[in-house]
C-alpha cells in the first residue's frame, strides 16, 4: 500500500495561520480604533490561508505524478534572499531612517530583480524619492526622520 504524502501547500497554509495568529496577538493590544485594519487584514490573510489548506488538501488526495514537483531550494532561494533584504531595510530604516534607506533598497531590489539599466534604476529612485518627500513631508506635514538613529546621534 503506497504512503499518501500531503501536499507542501497544507504546510505553507499552517505556517501562514500561525503568522496570522501572531499578527492578531501584536495588534491586540492596540486601541480598538487602531486595531481594527491591521486586525481586517489578519482576518483577510486567515481566509486566504484556509483556502491555501484547502487546496492543497484537495493536492493531496491526488497521485504523487498529479501532485507536482516537491519544492527544492531553488524554489525558495529568491524569496529567502528577498527577505533577507527586507531584513537588511528594516535595520538600515532604524539606522539611517527612510529617504535615505529607500534609496539604497530601491538600488538594491532593482538589481536582485534583474533591472540592468543604470539610468532606468536611478530615476525610478530619484522620482519616487521627491514624490514621497514632496507629498507626504511638505503637503500632507508628515514627519519623516531623515536620519534615523545617526540623527539622534548628531
Amino acid at each position: 500500500m503506497e504512503k499518501k504524502r500531503i501536499h507542501q501547500d497544507v504546510f505553507v497554509g499552517f505556517f501562514c495561520l500561525a503568522l496570522c495568529l501572531l499578527i492578531y496577538v501584536l495588534n491586540n493590544g492596540l486601541p480598538a480604533d487602531a486595531a481594527m485594519m491591521p486586525k481586517l487584514l489578519d482576518g483577510l490573510l486567515v481566509v486566504l490561508s484556509v483556502l491555501i489548506i484547502y487546496h492543497g488538501l484537495r493536492k493531496s488526495r491526488l497521485s504523487a505524478e498529479g501532485q507536482g514537483k516537491s519544492l527544492t531550494w531553488d524554489d525558495w532561494k529568491i524569496p529567502v534572499i528577498t527577505w533577507g533584504l527586507v531584513v537588511v531595510y528594516v535595520g538600515l530604516f532604524y539606522l539611517i531612517g527612510y529617504l535615505p534607506a529607500t534609496g539604497i533598497m530601491l538600488v538594491l531590489l532593482m538589481r536582485f530583480m534583474k533591472r540592468t539599466s543604470w539610468p532606468v534604476i536611478l530615476g525610478i529612485d530619484v522620482v519616487y524619492l521627491l514624490i514621497m518627500y514632496f507629498v507626504f513631508a511638505k503637503m500632507l506635514n508628515v514627519n519623516i526622520d531623515n536620519l534615523g538613529a545617526l540623527g539622534r546621534l548628531l
